[in-house]
């Protein structure tokens, strides 16, 4: 058994990558912990009209900042090549390597307006860790957002020998969706036999429809976030690591 400690970032959202930036980059440098985890698209902010020159400078110096701090990060932001948008996760490992890149599979209609469905789910082994990444509506395949079918992904990883899914979000304020979106955090850790850790991103229009935290294999909040404003998160979990694991993940870079 190992101690991994996970932190969790609950913040604003710029649509400008140059004001997220610097706050991405002070999360990194002030966390206390193993992992991370950063809303989805918080580098780039939520769309597709991004620079991908500016992007990929920007992924340099969170790489060095993980390798400074000795920290993995998992950074929510926009990937362009060749016209094409992805909405990515991309995992920085504490020596500053990319360990890998997850891509949203169940964009929502309105993601599709800018942006593509990614092609694989992914599994990582980093430390002796075993884990998968979702984002936002991977997780949740909310009614009226899409007709689009539920893969039930988070079962998916499970199956694969995840132990922690990281899932980032950037979810909003309708409080329609609150009750769904955290019966299925739930639900769905219940059914998958793993811990989901959470980070949306802060709405500037009232508490978000979905908390910032962690949600134990048997579906019950380890720890969670107030849901106004600008909040962290930091708690421990113990895992079996597998210490013969090799380091293991696949990027779209």
């Amino acid at each position: 058994m190992a101690t991994i400690r996970i932190v969790g970032v609950q913040m604003v959202v710029s649509p400008r990558l140059d004001v997220n930036l610097p706050k991405v980059l002070d999360y990194i440098m002030n966390a206390d912990g193993d992992f991370v985890l950063f809303p989805e698209m918080s580098l780039t902010g939520y769309h597709g009209d991004f620079s991908d020159k500016a992007a990929r400078a920007a992924w340099e110096q969170i790489a060095k900042a993980c390798r400074q701090k000795y920290i993995t990060a998992l950074i929510g932001t926009g990937r362009k090549r060749d016209n094409d948008v992805h909405i990515q996760t991309r995992i920085y490992t504490d020596e500053g390597e990319l360990l890998g890149t997850h891509e949203k599979l169940v964009p929502t209609k309105s993601d599709r307006e800018f942006c593509k469905p990614g092609e694989k789910l992914r599994i990582f082994h980093h430390r002796g860790l075993t884990f998968g990444c979702t984002i936002c509506n991977d997780l949740w395949v909310t009614p009226g957002c899409g007709p689009y079918p539920d893969p039930r992904l988070t079962y998916q990883l499970g199956q694969k020998g995840a132990q922690i899914i990281f899932h980032s979000a950037n979810s909003g304020a309708d409080p329609m969706h609150r009750a769904f979106h955290e019966s299925n955090l739930q639900l769905r850790a219940v059914e998958s036999k793993v811990h989901i850790a959470t980070a949306n991103a802060a709405s500037p229009d009232g508490p978000v429809n979905c908390p910032s935290g962690i949600m134990s294999s048997e579906g019950h909040w380890l720890v969670q976030c107030p849901l106004e404003g600008e909040q962290t998160y930091s708690h421990d979990i113990d895992v079996e690591i597998d210490v013969g694991a090799e380091e293991e993940g696949e990027a779209v870079k």
